[in-house]
């Protein structure tokens, strides 16, 4: 075997390590860049099937702030949990309330991040409804920019199209501002309607006349109001008879700073409380009043508020006959919240459609990991 010259061997011990170093750096391109995901549409469920028992158990992960799993420890033990939290919970639905994705970073990672969370619920062949909240749609592939006051649904809607080929995702578009405006019909052994699931898009921002993004959150619309109204009666309309209702969300209704300060807590619910001040709208737009009006809906549940978790009766009023509407704030899960000091956690709501009164309808519990998980968010 001839042996190599001074001149290839330096050549030899430049030209290796650059190839290595460029093919490393192409592969972690096209991974990025390039991704696995189920195109096309698939048939939908529009309806849950309640067990004989007539409780229908919801498990409600919010505020994942998945970011790029590929990359983030963090956000590989946030997956880890999710995992183990829908095989203990068993649920027969999962709610994500919001900010499950929020990454301003390019090559697709909050996309890929998105799949690897749809593909926890694929293998497990469960069910899961999804409300955007004010981080997930903030980043548009299509312009490669964060979104402003004039495209501020085209993250939200590239989200969206992502899981329409994913048969257990329930979400969907919905007629009216936002994206991921829609109700899931709860139905009996016989296929008649006895409780409706409501998603609503609880929007993110307020942007200025100029496109620009402000510090204030825009919270639910007119034309959604308009749109709940409409869907509520037409839940009534299906089920033949009124039936309660429940609603998923991101950011809490105005009324969230009231409940905190002159609610009525739940049995021994634990109450978590460490940021002090409710992020909800500074707008009221009458939407807890057109709520009670109806008086469909008597649960509220959201996220947002990562060091909030609690379960308040509010505005119950006897001399009017008004039992009031449980509002809930869902245990943050996801390891990277935004200055999240609560302990991490999921929340389960077991429904009891059949009965009678509010207290006896909702039992709420929280669970937590059993393994150990970073603390604090890695910023």
């Amino acid at each position: 075997m001839a042996k190599l010259t001074k001149k290839q061997k330096i050549l030899t011990a430049v030209i290796v390590p650059v190839s290595v170093v460029v093919i490393v750096l192409c592969s972690v391109l096209i991974a990025f860049s390039v991704f696995p995901y189920k195109k096309g549409e698939v048939e939908k469920a529009t309806s849950i099937k309640l067990k004989d028992n007539g409780v229908l158990r919801v498990l409600q992960l919010t505020d994942l702030h998945l970011t790029s799993v590929q990359l983030f420890q963090q956000d590989r033990q946030t997956i880890k949990w999710v995992k183990e939290a829908v095989k203990y919970a068993r649920a027969d639905v999962v709610a994500i309330t919001g900010d499950a994705v929020g990454s301003l970073l390019p090559f697709r990672m909050r996309d890929k991040a998105l799949i690897e969370l749809a593909e926890v619920f694929e293998k497990a062949e469960v069910y899961w409804m999804y409300t955007f909240g004010n981080h997930d749609g903030e980043w548009a592939n299509d312009t490669g920019k964060e979104v402003n006051g004039h495209n501020r649904y085209k993250g939200r809607e590239e989200l969206y199209d992502l899981l329409k080929g994913y048969k257990y995702s329930l979400m969907q578009k919905g007629d009216t501002d936002g994206v991921g405006n829609y109700v899931i019909d709860v139905v009996d052994n016989s296929g008649k309607v006895v409780y409706g699931l409501v998603n609503m898009d609880s929007q993110s921002m307020v942007f200025d006349e100029s496109g620009n993004k402000t510090s204030k959150y825009s919270g639910i619309t007119e034309n959604q109001k308009a749109w709940y109204e409409r869907e509520i009666k037409a839940l009534q309309t299906r089920a033949g008879k009124p039936v309660k209702s429940s609603l998923f969300m991101h950011v809490p209704l105005y009324e969230y700073t009231d409940a905190w300060l002159n609610g009525v807590h739940v049995g021994d619910f634990p109450v978590v409380n460490i940021e002090g001040t409710c992020y909800a709208p500074e707008t009221n737009v009458g939407f807890y009043d057109k709520i009670k009006e109806l008086g469909s809906t008597d649960f509220v549940t959201v996220g947002h508020d990562h060091d909030f978790n609690w379960l308040i009766k509010y505005g119950a009023d006897e001399q009017n006959g008004f039992d009031g509407i449980y509002f809930s704030y869902g245990r943050v899960s996801g390891v990277n919240a935004w200055q999240r000091r609560a302990r991490l956690g999921a929340t389960i709501i077991d429904i009891n459609v059949n009965a009678d009164n509010m207290d006896a309808r909702y039992k709420v519990s929280v669970i937590q990991p059993s393994f150990t998980y970073g603390e604090f968010a890695w910023w």
